[in-house]
């Protein structure tokens, strides 16, 4: 994995750490800061085509450097629950899990999680639903794995 990092975060070595055990070879992480304005703290992109990227790998990822940490992010989960309205109709919603993320390296490891499995559905040829709610299962594997949240919501 090659990790190409504009930003002032030292976490070159917890990403490779974080994903040593996955296929990696020829995939490249880009981490910049998000756009000057940007309302978002983070965003992350699989591209499974992109120019110089044709095999699909490269994930690129932008973190805000205005973000106040510790910073709550909601992952979804595979639980849902249905509310029924006045009129009777019922509605499904998604269960969301909040985590608390206490660093920047915390963060960019979540989500970076969550881009990666995209990449491994890539790769493994799969292409199912619920890639959404997948791919936050994965992340959330991995930093409980790596103790940064806990194994219990």
């Amino acid at each position: 994995m090659i990790i190409n990092n504009s930003t002032a975060f030292e976490v070159t070595n917890a990403l490779q750490e974080a994903f040593s055990e996955y296929p990696t070879e020829g995939l490249v992480v880009e981490l910049k800061y998000c756009p000057k304005g940007s309302k978002r703290y983070i965003s992350g992109t699989y591209y499974r085509r992109a120019k110089g990227f044709e095999d699909g790998r490269l994930i690129r990822l932008r973190i805000n450097r205005h973000n106040m940490y510790p910073l709550k992010v909601q992952f979804k989960t595979s639980s849902y629950y249905v509310k029924r309205s006045a009129w009777g109709k019922e509605t499904t919603y998604q269960n969301l899990r909040t985590v608390e993320f206490e660093t920047p390296g915390d963060l960019i490891i979540g989500i970076l999680a969550h881009e990666f499995s995209h990449y491994l559905d890539h790769i493994e040829g799969l292409n199912g639903r619920f890639k959404q709610t997948k791919a936050d299962k994965f992340a959330m594997a991995i930093l409980e794995k790596l103790k940064i949240v806990d194994g219990v919501e």
